[in-house]
């Protein structure tokens, strides 16, 4: 029998239970978020000290660093790495935190170049973050005057289709939906899957979908295009200085085929175990119909932890 274990560091106190836990995670969220439920009244351990009953509240502050490790048997994964953004005073009290997102509401920057790269923008909103990876693309009249560096990812994620987030890590993303390719998780279903009612299998054929392909280029220009069949869902996509219209006709095209496929598409329930992030990719196996099985870009996370137990929802998205 497995028995679930956590770790959970806030500012300079640390517990090993709590009520209860939740963490979202999509690579299409800017922010990553826990909500962190523990008595009101608890016992703390602070660094160097031994562990006190002491009122949670007043220990803890909006900006205090968290670290959530959760677990099996004294086997833990970093969970979520983050800050305090808020308390809720409830019972149990209410802990709600954000990723390195929480940092980019307190960095104000001014812009007033004709022109700007993308990682040259990143790298001003937070100096000391890792740009893990960032489009080609250049930015022209970006006059922005004293705008928090929320604000301006938020603006750069409307305005130029740009899938931007940060890693468990705090390395940040902004480029396109499954340029990252992480590492492969393997999944069986009735096996290491809990629940599957929200997976479906659709075949290509009956894929209605239309997309609309934009591509802006290094002198601020841009130009449009469709293709696809009426009727269905539309999805817009963004590319950066394509050749020219043509270029953009045939990249959407090879688009429309990574979303017109046969294969699963929807969510999945597991245990904490396997881990998994997203950007990582799912290697789906159906031992049932097993020409069914294949991998699956990994879009979203979802992580319930509390007494009575603890699942991941994994969300599946195009195939990788």
């Amino acid at each position: 029998m497995f028995v679930l274990c956590s770790e959970i560091k806030i500012g300079s106190v640390s517990f090993k239970s709590v009520h209860e836990v939740q963490i979202k995670r999509s690579i299409y969220n800017l922010a990553a978020t826990a909500i962190i439920k523990i008595p009101v009244t608890a016992v703390l351990k602070h660094t160097g000290e031994p562990p006190a009953h002491i009122e949670t509240a007043s220990t803890i502050k909006a900006g205090d660093k968290v670290e959530i490790r959760l677990g099996y048997d004294n086997s833990f994964n970093t969970e979520f790495v983050g800050y305090v953004k808020r308390l809720n005073y409830k019972v149990p009290l209410e802990i709600e935190c954000e990723d390195e997102y929480y940092m980019t509401r307190y960095v104000n920057c001014v812009f007033s170049k004709k022109e700007t790269t993308l990682k040259q923008c990143l790298n001003a909103i937070l100096p000391e973050i890792k740009v893990a990876s960032c489009v080609d693309l250049t930015l022209k009249n970006f006059v922005i005057n004293n705008k928090p560096g929320s604000w301006i990812l938020g603006y750069l994620k409307k305005e130029y289709g740009l899938t931007v987030f940060f890693d468990i890590n705090g390395n940040l993303y902004a480029g396109k939906a499954h340029d990252v390719k992480g590492e492969t998780v393997k999944y069986r279903l009735r096996y290491n899957v809990v629940k599957d009612d929200d997976l479906k299998y659709q075949l290509a054929n009956d894929v209605k979908l239309k997309v609309k392909a934009i591509c802006y280029y290094k002198d601020g220009t841009k130009i449009e295009g469709e293709i696809g069949e009426e009727g269905g869902e539309t999805k817009t996509l963004y590319y950066y200085d394509v050749k020219d219209a043509k270029e953009l006709k045939t990249l959407a095209g090879e688009e429309l085929k990574r979303y017109s496929f046969d294969g699963y598409r929807g969510k999945i329930e597991t245990f904490l175990f396997p881990f998994s992030l997203p950007g990582m990719v799912a290697e789906l196996d159906d031992p049932v119909y097993q020409e069914r099985n294949g991998t699956y870009f990994i879009e979203s996370t979802e992580v319930s932890f509390s007494t009575s137990g603890a699942r991941r929802t994994v969300e599946l998205g195009i195939k990788a």
